[in-house]
């Protein structure tokens, strides 16, 4: 707190201290007595100048130490009793109505986190519950492919994994704030983890004819393995969205500057120049995305912030009408 704040706001004290002051002069000045007063006035001016100087310095050092520690209590949200100087009754008032007040805040934080961790295992549950049906959906397909039926079930199995893929997104967002309890960095190999991806997705690849280029991918890398999985999972997911049948899906990797790079790049629809910045954004889906009912927005805004927690650096270059291509940049550490 400045010092010329401090004068404001103690306008109304100097001014009654100055009234107060100058019908004294003025009394003394007018009163009967014959001889001259005028040093009995300076010396009432000095006095008063003084005191009321030591006071408003006083006042001014107790404020700013009242202020300073309960800043420091804000920063460490935890309020303490303020020792350097004793506080006077009004300023152990406001120190009460902020004790108050934080430990309402409490209460609200805590009953917040109480339910926030009730939605999440409620949330967890349906995920699991859900993803029974699914696995016996895929097992009946399974069972009954028939060469006169190969369409339609095929139709089933991709509309089943866009469910699954749902599910998923739905499952690691509630996941996204507890990150550090399911972490695990270990070494990874990336090309293992893309073409356990691919697998996923072979049906989708042929059923639409699209042609698939891997080059390069046989890096090991220090990263998160699962959460590994999920990032290229829906990267790769996202590129057959937007792919037509016939186009091709390009995935290699490349050295540069002592990172690691792997490319995703598909020639599909493109993205708009103006949509570029905000792809990465939660519930983003740009021109694409109004024109494409199955797009959430929350796919790539996870890829981007699990790319974060992990330490990985995400790019996106694209020209709309031609291609998009996304680049994850590792460490080159081992």
């Amino acid at each position: 707190m400045r010092f010329l704040d401090f004068l404001k706001d103690k306008i109304g004290l100097l001014v009654f201290n100055f009234i107060f002051l100058f019908f004294t002069v003025l009394v003394v000045l007018l009163s009967p007595i014959g001889e001259s007063l005028i040093g009995s006035v300076i010396y009432i001016i000095v006095i008063n100048l003084v005191l009321i100087s030591l006071f408003l310095v006083i006042s001014y050092f107790r404020k700013s130490k009242l202020l300073s520690a309960l800043k420091e209590d804000i920063n460490t949200n935890s309020f303490r009793e303020i020792t350097f100087l004793k506080p006077n009754n009004e300023e152990s008032i406001y120190i009460d109505i902020i004790k108050q007040y934080e430990k309402k805040c409490e209460q609200i934080l805590n009953k917040n986190a109480d339910r926030y961790e009730e939605n999440q295992a409620i949330m967890n549950m349906w995920v699991h519950d859900i993803k029974m049906p699914i696995s016996i959906i895929k097992l009946i397909i399974e069972q009954n492919e028939v060469p006169s039926f190969e369409n339609t079930l095929d139709d089933i199995d991709n509309e089943v994994m866009r469910i699954e893929n749902a599910v998923e997104r739905v499952l690691y967002l509630s996941r996204l704030e507890n990150f550090h309890r399911d972490f695990l960095v270990q070494s990874v190999n990336l090309e293992k983890i893309i073409r356990e991806v691919i697998r996923k997705y072979s049906k989708y690849f042929i059923s639409n004819k699209i042609t698939l280029n891997l080059q390069a991918l046989d890096y090991t890398v220090l990263s998160d393995k699962k959460w590994l999985l999920f990032i290229f999972d829906q990267l790769i997911g996202n590129a057959l969205k937007y792919t037509n049948k016939n186009d091709s899906i390009s995935i290699f990797g490349t050295i540069n500057n002592g990172f690691i790079e792997i490319h995703i790049k598909d020639s599909g629809c493109g993205i708009k120049k103006e949509d570029l910045n905000r792809v990465f954004e939660k519930g983003f889906t740009g021109s694409n995305g109004r024109n494409n009912a199955k797009s959430t927005g929350l796919g790539l805004f996870l890829v981007k912030e699990l790319c974060d927690k992990l330490e990985h650096k995400i790019k996106v270059n694209s020209i709309y009408g031609e291609f998009s291509e996304f680049i994850i940049y590792f460490n080159n550490s081992l």
